[in-house]
């Protein structure tokens, strides 16, 4: 339990501190940089929950 909650805390500190180190180049870049950090998490989160299935939907 413990190493699920550091290893999404230590993922939001590298996202966070990679779109500000964009946005101290080009302030745009950073919120280009956050919205596509965004966009990949969320892609990556509903395929997971796709692929999570009950026994109930299985049989349909």
């Amino acid at each position: 339990m413990l190493i699920n909650v550091l290893t999404l805390l230590v993922g939001i500190l590298g996202a966070g501190l990679m779109a500000y180190g964009a946005w101290l180049m080009l302030p745009a870049a950073g919120y280009i940089t956050g919205g596509v950090l965004c966009l990949a998490w969320s892609g990556l989160v509903s395929r997971a929950a796709a692929r999570q299935t009950t026994p109930d939907q299985e049989e349909s």
